[in-house]
């Protein structure tokens, strides 16, 4: 009778660690998916259609420039705390463009962040005032 208990507990032994290499092998499969599921998320925050450019220095305007523009899409301005200072709504187009007067905003570092539903496009920037002195002679 023991050595029936023996094989028995060594069967049981068995089949319980065969149940656990699947669940290990599954929960790594699972693991798998989900690492190349974010990595494939991160490329699409990473991929953008937008591009900003610097249409004026001297007047802090910048231009927005995007390209496909889907249905319900946003676009938002925030300050370096998160803060958003703008907000609107994009109509939906191939070839969209807004130009930004943005010299009533303070120095510091700000992002446009463009939102189609499906990716999340953001463009940092910043302002920075410069002050220039300059000397010059005074003839009497």
């Amino acid at each position: 009778m023991p050595e029936k208990c023996k094989l028995v507990t060594l069967i049981q032994t068995l089949n319980i660690k065969n149940k656990m290499k699947k669940t290990i092998l599954a929960i790594a499969v699972l693991v798998g998916v989900s690492t190349a599921n974010l990595s494939i998320a991160a490329d699409k925050v990473k991929e953008n259609n937008a591009s900003i450019e610097l249409v004026s220095g001297a007047e802090l305007k910048f231009k927005l420039s995007l390209e496909n523009v889907k249905e319900r899409s946003s676009l938002v301005i925030k300050d370096y705390t998160g803060q958003i200072v703008y907000s609107t709504s994009i109509p939906k187009s191939e070839n969209y463009t807004k130009i930004f007067d943005l010299s009533n905003l303070a120095d510091g570092n700000y992002s446009f962040i463009i939102n189609n539903g499906s990716e999340i496009s953001t463009k940092p920037f910043a302002i920075s005032t410069e002050t220039k002195r300059q000397v010059t002679a005074v003839i009497k």
